[in-house]
């Protein structure tokens, strides 16, 4: 295995401006699960009527009962002012983030287009996910993949994010993972490697049905879980030998990891940037990480364990859970503000 990897792309169409009136949507708005479904108008105005009415006679509720803390009769025209000075900062949100992902998705397919058109790669907006190898992956409804990326020739490179959703309680969430797909260059036992990483939202991995644990090693063990055919515990072990675990942990400690029928699936808990460069840079660490997986006694290159120690920053920001506490302190603002004039309204009345 030498040191560099054949997966080199040209990601000036990632980074250069946007020519907005030369854009033109991809059309797979009919797709369960794609992106232009999620972004419909109909749906926004749905979410925003259900989300107001349900929000509103909520926050009147709570509204009446500090109206009658402070000495009101109960509800009233100024409830429901309240009740809607409340709500419409939610509402607001919820458009301009329509707006804002809208304006986002029109910029993605700008540049996968002609980012997959420059590294002689297809680009295909969504795919129905229940037909798609990798439904396997996850429980739950799938979806669709979106921004399914493929260069058959390059190990039969794939990319993309698998949509799916899963019930908890009685409510429904929306999960993602983005993935990677390559050809194995030897054969290799079928095994699932689940990173104990976690998420925000404590996804959690899936194996086959007959797969079972298999203990490696201590300190490996404490980083990942590993199932196995059980027949194939010692082939798995012989495999997993101490390059191939150190270059699993540098390069795709935080994903999953499923080899089967001749193929290496690297699966993130989290859908990653597609067009931002880092993430084709780490693509290419992959390409060298299923080289080495390959040849799992040959010794890493010093070069090839450099270049991954120095993008270890940029790969971890690549991982990186999103922040959002603007968003949540605003809105609680506004709900404490609320509050605070019914009853001060209601005392002074």
């Amino acid at each position: 295995m030498d040191g560099v990897s054949s997966f080199e792309f040209d990601t000036a169409a990632l980074r250069g401006p946007v020519d907005r009136s030369a854009h033109v949507r991809l059309p797979e708005s009919a797709i369960h699960g794609s992106a232009e479904e999620e972004l419909s108008v109909r749906r926004l105005v749905i979410s925003v009527v259900i989300q107001a009415l349900g929000f509103g006679v909520l926050a009147a509720i709570v509204v009446v009962f500090v109206q009658l803390i402070f000495g009101g009769d109960g509800m009233n025209v100024l409830t429901w002012i309240i009740a809607a000075f409340m709500v419409a900062p939610f509402a607001i949100a919820q458009i301009r983030a329509f707006g804002s992902r809208r304006r986002a998705l029109d910029e993605s397919t700008y540049r996968l287009t002609r980012f997959a058109a420059d590294n002689r790669m297809s680009h295909v907006g969504a795919e129905p996910a229940a037909q798609h190898l990798v439904a396997r992956f996850r429980t739950g409804g799938p979806l669709a993949i979106r921004d399914l990326l493929r260069a058959p020739e390059r190990s039969g490179l794939e990319a993309g994010t698998y949509h799916y959703a899963r019930s908890m309680g009685r409510s429904t969430v929306a999960h993602s993972s983005s993935y990677v797909a390559l050809d194995l260059r030897a054969a290799a036992p079928s095994m699932t490697v689940a990173t104990k990483f976690g998420d925000v939202w404590s996804q959690t991995s899936t194996r086959g049905s007959t797969q079972h644990q298999v203990s490696i090693n201590e300190d490996f063990d404490e980083r990942v879980r590993v199932y196995c055919e059980p027949q194939d515990d010692e082939a798995v072990r012989r495999q997993l030998t101490p390059q191939v675990r150190d270059a699993l942990l540098e390069v795709a400690g935080k994903c999953d990891i499923e080899v089967d029928g001749g193929r290496i699936h690297i699966i993130a808990r989290k859908t990653l940037p597609f067009t931002d460069p880092v993430f084709w840079r780490w693509v290419g660490d992959i390409d060298r990480l299923v080289s080495l997986f390959s040849r799992p006694d040959a010794p890493v290159p010093a070069e090839t364990a450099s270049g991954w120690r120095s993008r270890s920053v940029e790969r971890d920001a690549l991982f990186a859970v999103p922040r959002s506490g603007r968003g949540f302190a605003i809105g609680a603002l506004v709900i404490v503000l609320g509050l605070v004039a019914a009853a001060v309204t209601t005392a002074m009345s």
